[in-house]
């Protein structure tokens, strides 16, 4: 390119860069940024046809999103790929197609007779192909019925104009994600209603503006029981009866989030508490329409008023309802007071008794299978610890995990849990599968002691075993950390390479923290979405979105909670290529797991 010419590129360049600018491109004004950009272009080359073309999802065809011709514009003309086979294969291999005479030109020959004559009698034509990281989307073209010898400015800013167009798209593409994963982090997938992440956010902002707060902790009382009775498909229609209910009985200054399926809770700075529950327990008390039938349902209230934080506030109120439950399992209302803290005798036992059951065998390990690909192969295990306590039975892991990292027993029973995991991997490879990996959960606590890497490498030498068949699963709770500690260790990971993966994905905000700033090599959705994947079509959107996101980055998929067949094939449909879930195999102790590899066959869940 000439010096001038060059100066004029830059010029050119620079005016279709500030026309994209004119305002925050987003889905809604795409359309119109586009016909500006075609219509500044037709000026620059003097050309009197430019078009932008994309392809659908398949590819079978182009259609134009807008034509710019003689002033007009217009859209929605298809080219389908049956029928101009050579041209879509030059749109793969070339930065810029430049052709003076296309009557002539053997490279677009089957073109001619049914686009460019009927087109007006295109002559001359530069094409460029739109390319973001998928590939290849779509091409602009810029065409004149003069026979025109293009230069290397033209050719220049058509290339330039087909880039702009792909940063655009690539940034509504960016924008459309971050919506979705914000909703993902903030709402509730079946209700839509806000949840506790949201609550934390809204509540926090709430407490600095009034000085008299509640926050109610509300169960649908014997839901499961409820369920059972009307049928198993009637548990999301009653639980999105109830959301309804509740959104039309707030009142202003009221925030309502979902806990989980069966706990909402409500902030309310309602001074007169006890009236105001009154009418949500009158208003609640009308039967709701299930599936054509008129069904009661009650609830229980746990309700903590002034805490100074949120968490207390949620912690109090939840205590209430745990307390209030206990004496009766319907329609029970209860305020938190001091002394039910100074009650809870039985988390004081457990928490006195962790170190006791460590020394003396208390724990079990237990795994659960995973497999991946189209042809169902078992490429790991998730490492999952129970205890059998001798006097109170089997300790549910929501209740001693908590309160191991509360009091630092993790550190010793998280380096436990790693030893015997190792261990039991290392008899599979000596067994000849040496293909097989396993999964083990980490806290925050674990993560960021100062031994925790020495720890982890040592056990890996001590079974010698390939850091790659340890995978690392951390949750949000590892983002809240010190980021520069999370993020040294992180790398140091990465670099000697044991797999990083985030469990519970799409449940908090952080979790979308890691796959930016993060090097992670996977993500884990989080169970509740696999629940209502062929129930909601709003989850199936979702899920959809998370794994063309780990596509795009190049990170592995795995979902966890995998119970139907319907569930597996839906996601496989979607993309996913690993699975977890009692449709492969329930959590089995390491003396049967041989058993269990030896005797699954893929026919049993495909």
């Amino acid at each position: 390119m000439l010096n001038n010419d060059h100066e004029l590129f830059k010029i050119q360049q620079q005016r279709l860069f500030q026309l994209a600018k004119i305002k925050k491109v987003s889905s809604h004004d795409l359309q119109y940024t586009i016909e500006q950009l075609c219509e500044a272009m037709s000026e620059m080359i003097q050309c009197e046809r430019v078009s932008v073309w994309t392809f659908d999802q398949e590819r079978p065809a182009l259609t134009a999103l807008n034509i710019y011709h003689q002033g007009q514009h217009s859209s929605g003309e298809v080219l389908h790929k049956k029928q101009f086979p050579n041209y879509y294969n030059l749109l793969q291999g070339n930065r810029v197609l430049s052709i003076t005479d296309v009557s002539t030109d053997q490279r677009v020959k089957e073109l001619y007779p049914h686009y460019f004559e009927a087109s007006g009698h295109i002559r001359s034509i530069i094409d460029a192909p739109i390319v973001m990281a998928s590939g290849v989307i779509g091409v602009i073209c810029c065409e004149t019925s003069e026979k025109i010898e293009w230069g290397k400015l033209e050719e220049s800013l058509a290339g330039t104009f087909a880039d702009l167009i792909a940063f655009i798209f690539d940034r509504i593409q960016k924008q459309e994600l971050e919506e979705k994963l914000e909703f993902l982090a903030y709402y509730d997938q079946l209700t839509f209603l806000p949840n506790l992440n949201m609550f934390y956010k809204e509540a926090a902002s709430r407490l600095r503006k009034s000085s008299h707060h509640s926050v109610c902790y509300i169960e649908i009382d014997q839901f499961t029981q409820m369920v059972d009775a009307i049928g198993y498909d009637s548990g999301d229609v009653i639980v999105k009866a109830i959301a309804e209910r509740f959104l039309q009985i707030l009142k202003p200054g009221e925030f309502l989030a979902q806990a989980d399926q069966f706990h909402f809770v409500l902030f309310t700075s309602h001074e007169q508490i006890e009236s105001r529950i009154g009418e949500l327990q009158a208003s609640l008390a009308e039967p709701f329409k299930v599936n054509g039938f008129d069904v009661a349902a009650s609830f229980s209230f746990g309700v903590s008023m002034n805490d100074h934080s949120v968490k207390e506030l949620l912690q109090t109120a939840q205590i209430a309802l745990n307390k209030g439950k206990e004496h009766s399992s319907r329609n029970s209302l209860t305020y938190f007071t001091e002394d039910m803290k100074e009650s809870s005798r039985d988390y004081f036992e457990i928490e006195m008794n962790l170190r006791k059951g460590l020394i003396e065998n208390q724990f079990m390990m237990y795994f659960q299978p995973q497999i991946s690909g189209p042809d169902a192969r078992i490429d790991g295990f998730e490492a999952l610890v129970r205890w059998n306590h001798p006097e109170i039975g089997l300790v549910r892991p929501d209740i001693f995990i908590p309160l191991a990292e509360s009091t630092g027993f993790i550190v010793p029973l998280g380096e436990w849990i790693i030893q015997e995991s190792l261990k039991t991997l290392k008899k599979f490879h000596e067994a000849g599968m040496t293909h097989l990996g396993v999964s083990v959960n980490i806290s925050s606590r674990q993560f960021i002691h100062e031994h925790f890497p020495e720890m982890i490498f040592q056990a890996l030498d001590q079974y010698q075993l390939s850091p790659d068949k340890l995978c690392l699963e951390i949750t949000e709770s590892v983002a809240m950390e010190e980021s520069s500690i999370v993020l040294e260790r992180l790398h140091l990971f990465t670099k000697k390479g044991v797999k990083l993966s985030v469990d519970d994905f799409g449940t908090g905000f952080s979790a979308f923290v890691y796959l930016l700033d993060y090097p992670v090599n996977e993500i884990k959705i989080d169970r509740e979405f696999i629940r209502l994947l062929t129930q909601n079509k709003k989850s199936e959107a979702l899920v959809k979105t998370i794994i063309d996101l780990a596509d795009n980055l190049r990170l592995s998929v795995i979902a966890e909670g995998v119970e139907t067949q319907d569930q597996l094939g839906l996601l496989q449909s979607l993309g996913c290529q690993r699975f977890q879930g009692y449709l492969i195999s329930k959590p089995v102790p390491p003396a049967e797991l041989t058993q269990w590899v030896n005797k699954f066959r893929p026919e049993q869940v495909m």
